[in-house]
């Protein structure tokens, strides 16, 4: 099984530190070099997500759903600077329920991950 980092919430917060949410302008040759390799890797139709944390730290996911339990993804891992393709299969749900909370994590049956390419970080 493969943990996935931006699924589970880690952030990074080594990055640049700021009172204000950052400018896209610099995310966008990430950005256009991650449609292109979506264009490749991923079927249509595809969807594009952009987070801009206001310390300094944003996510890029660019996904296909093809309904059912199978998802994949192109994302950037900021604490590398890769561009990553993800796929999963046999999506689930493994629910341990505590005295005070519940925890839900994220089941696969088949998972795929690989690094596709290292980037200039848009954000020095």
């Amino acid at each position: 099984m493969f943990e996935f980092p931006l699924a589970a919430g880690k952030r990074d917060t080594h990055t640049m530190t700021t009172t204000e949410i950052p400018p896209m302008e610099p995310l966008a040759p990430v950005i256009d070099q991650m449609r292109e390799i979506a264009r490749e890797e991923l079927p249509e139709p595809q969807s594009c997500r952009v987070t801009l944390w206001d310390d300094g730290t944003f996510d890029i996911n660019i996904y296909h759903s093809k309904g059912g339990d199978k998802r994949e993804w192109i994302t950037y891992e900021r604490s590398t600077s890769e561009i990553v393709y993800l796929s999963v299969d046999g999506t689930g749900w493994e629910t341990e329920s505590f005295a005070t909370e519940t925890l839900h994590t994220p089941t696969y049956d088949e998972s795929e991950a690989r690094v596709i390419t290292t980037v200039e970080p848009p954000y020095k």
